[in-house]
């Protein structure tokens, strides 16, 4: 083996690391076949000398002089070792300086190749690597081998893997799920980077590798270099060497980097390019697009401006209108020629952006909108009409469970009660007539319906529409009618059978708060515990505080006190703790009830004693870092306003009290205030703990001192045993005790006797 110049180059360079050394370039004198020959014959000490090197030679040589004593010996032996010293020496260590694993732009692993066992490393990896792919020729497997590599977040396998297979296999697919994983990643920049890489490795990217790249821009638009790279990759397709041209999937996802990085002037540049009709003509998803990107703009100029620029911000929010109805004067003509569809996301977010306005005809309009293009028969006259709504539309509200009638007169007083509403995100107030821009007919009845419209051809309804729609009701004041889209489209025997969700819920109630509805509330929420509406999870702590407002506005009903007590049963039943804002909204029901009837007042706090004892156990035994100091000033305001409620039904009841309520009434105030006393000198040691906190310069805040009642105590036993001469010890405990007061600032008048 090591007879040839070769194997012996490569076994040195296994061994050493720097071949350019002296001591690597002894070039060994390859021995003639025949000299081979005779060698094999030669003892062992012989055979080791024609092998040698010149220089292994001559000490050999003047070995055998020093043995027999030739005079010459000293200086040739001085000088053949000290030319063996310069070929034998020491050579430089191996240094292996691994500078950076991420992958460069040239798509190799950045290290010093210096060293053999970096390369003996690296070939041991291609030689596996290679031995894998044998199994991996199909470029379906390949791809189905990437995903379940990448699904182990194994991406640097993954991609020398697909590098490996690129020299002869086609894998463009295996190079879109590492360009689409690095974008889930966040990784916007070492995608684009694997997209280089992947065409200068001779693969060519398809329509879905540039799908995928502007998709995964849409999910970052947060990055400064989301928008430009979304853009110059979308413009870059329109060159003339480009193998995959735009269709309308890309036009949709840079619209979508534009609209979510709010660069209006961006996204009108694109649309501008699209053509009227053919297979790159705008459809639904593109029109979806286009008007929430106004709406979220137009919502979010809001923020900069104040309540008192009402005007300013009115006006913005109906140019957006208006910029909404002329898009949609442009869909209905091409989904009535049949060039596009409609379907429910392109109808909500246009209803979205007319509940963005500030009038009753762009909230009237939303009606029209779902009669338009839903076939979905209104429930409200239009606004300037005088029909009344038709028959079976006001027998399908009134036969509503639970649900009663509103007169005009309620109506208006509904209007003006506004101490309990909650805020819907727009507001509802007209602007002053000036600031509205003004609007010509044709836009004015663009959301007519025609008199026959394609069955197949119109959208279905679903949750997003029902949410529409009563939001739209509730701006209008319509209660009845909200009512009845509520009972049309959740029907089970219906044609719709719309199956509500959390959002859904919460806005009806909402709308039954608004009717002062609290039975329908109570029912509605029994309902959904029971399992019978499938919603008994959706069931959350704001769900209990719209049904006990409800209850709060509906308080003139002599019976309202039973539903916000079956309510009550069930939030104990729901939440894993109890819900204090709730509480306080119940408490101030029953203390609404203590003029008109005091029992009523008094079983209502018989049914909070089980909801105060499991308050009381949140807050002593609950996790310290789960309640919070805020909650524990609510828990003790909520038990002050029920002692104060037990002082209220005490005073209304007088002698009429019976001797067994009062007891009760005595027993659980007296319960009531030993837990907020004990809370007040709880919350009070707390404070004094943290003032007596160091705080000098250099110090640690957060280290803790005694208490001051343990202080003051500790100072005291030292004082007396200073007194009774105990000793230096005890006096210097005492000054380093004077010490901690002083630093805390609080005790300046401490003098030992």
């Amino acid at each position: 083996m090591l007879d040839c110049k070769a194997c012996i180059r490569r076994c040195i360079r296994i061994i050493f690391a720097d071949l350019s050394h002296p001591a690597y370039q002894v070039r060994l004198p390859r021995p003639a076949l025949a000299d081979i020959r005779s060698l094999r014959r030669l003892p062992a000490a012989q055979r080791s000398y024609h092998l040698a090197s010149s220089g292994q030679r001559n000490l050999l040589k003047q070995d055998g002089l020093r043995s027999r004593g030739h005079p010459a010996a000293r200086h040739q032996t001085t000088q053949a070792i000290s030319t063996s010293d310069q070929i034998h020496e020491a050579p430089p260590p191996l240094t292996v300086s691994f500078q950076d694993q991420r992958f460069n732009p040239s798509g190799v692993r950045s290290f010093d190749k210096s060293g053999p066992e970096d390369n003996a490393t690296e070939f041991k990896k291609k030689k596996h690597l290679s031995r894998e792919l044998i199994y991996l020729q199909d470029p379906l497997k390949l791809a189905e081998n990437t995903i379940a590599l990448l699904r182990e977040d194994d991406n640097h396998k993954a991609l020398d893997l697909v590098r490996l297979a690129s020299k002869q296999t086609p894998c463009t697919v295996s190079w879109n799920h590492l360009v689409d994983y690095e974008m889930s990643k966040g990784r916007t920049q070492k995608a684009v980077k694997i997209y280089n890489e992947m065409k200068k490795r001779a693969q060519k990217p398809d329509a879905q590798t540039y799908t995928i790249l502007l998709r995964g821009l849409s999910w970052h638009p947060h990055l400064q270099e989301s928008l430009p790279l979304a853009l110059k990759i979308y413009h870059s397709m329109f060159a003339e060497n480009c193998p995959v041209k735009p269709n309308i999937i890309h036009t949709n996802a840079v619209l979508k980097v534009c609209a979510l990085a709010r660069d209006m002037d961006a996204l009108w540049g694109v649309a501008a390019k699209l053509p009227p009709k053919g297979p790159g003509a705008p459809n639904n998803r593109t029109f979806t697009t286009i008007l929430n990107a106004i709406r979220n703009i137009a919502w979010h100029n809001d923020k900069d401006l104040g309540d008192e620029e009402w005007e300013e911000k009115s006006l913005r929010r109906q140019r957006a209108v208006m910029q909404g109805r002329k898009i949609w004067e442009e869909i209905i003509p091409r989904w009535r020629a049949g060039d596009m569809m409609i379907d429910e996301e392109l109808v909500c977010a246009m209803g979205r952006l007319l509940l963005l306005g500030s009038t009753e005809q762009d909230y009237d309009d939303v009606l029209s909108l779902a009669e338009q293009v839903m076939a979905l028969p209104r429930q409200k006259r239009r606004l300037g009409e005088p029909q009344e709504i038709a028959d079976t539309t006001s027998a399908m509200a009134a036969g509503h469970a639970g649900i009663k009638e509103t007169s005009q007169n309620e109506s208006d007083q509904l209007e003006n009660d506004e101490g309990l509403l909650e805020s819907q995100g727009e507001d509802t107030a007209s602007p002053p007539p000036s600031s509205v821009p003004t609007m010509d007919a044709a836009l004015a009845n663009v959301f007519r319906p025609k008199a026959s419209v394609p069955r197949l051809s119109v959208a279905r309804p679903g949750r997003n529409t029902l949410s529409l729609l009563l939001d739209a009701c509730i701006n209008l004041r319509a209660v009845p009618s909200a009512q009845a889209y509520w009972g049309l489209l959740t029907d089970p025997s219906g044609p719709y059978n719309v199956d509500p969700d959390s959002e859904n819920f919460h806005t009806y109630l909402r709308v039954l708060r608004l009717q002062r509805a609290s039975k329908a509330a109570s029912g509605l929420i029994a309902d959904m515990y029971s399992g019978e509406l499938k919603a008994m999870q959706m069931l959350q702590p704001k769900t209990f505080r719209i049904a006990f407002s409800a209850c709060v506005r509906d308080n003139k009903n002599p019976h309202v006190m039973e539903h916000a007590t079956q309510i009550l049963t069930t939030m104990c039943k729901t939440l894993p703790e109890p819900d204090l804002k709730a509480l306080e909204i119940f408490v101030q029901l029953a203390a609404s009830q203590v003029q008109r009837d005091f029992h009523v007042t008094l079983n209502a706090l018989r049914a909070m004693k089980t909801v105060m004892r499991l308050v009381r156990n949140y807050i002593n035994y609950g996790a310290e870092f789960i309640v919070e100091n805020a909650t524990k000033a609510s828990a003790t305001d909520l038990f002050k306003r029920m002692i104060g409620l037990y002082d209220s039904v005490l005073y209304a009841a007088g002698d009429r009290l019976e001797l067994e309520d009062k007891k009760y009434i005595d027993k659980q105030k007296a319960t009531l205030a030993f837990w907020v006393g004990k809370r007040a000198k709880a919350i009070q040691e707390e404070t004094r703990r943290k003032e007596l906190r160091p705080r000098g310069e250099g110090e640690d805040v957060s280290r803790r001192v005694r208490s001051d009642i343990g202080v003051g105590r500790h100072e005291r036993m030292l004082s007396e045993r200073t007194k009774k001469g105990l000793g230096i010890g005890a006096r210097k405990r005492v000054e380093r005790a004077r010490e901690v007061r002083e630093r805390s600032g609080e005790f300046d008048d401490f003098v030992t006797e």
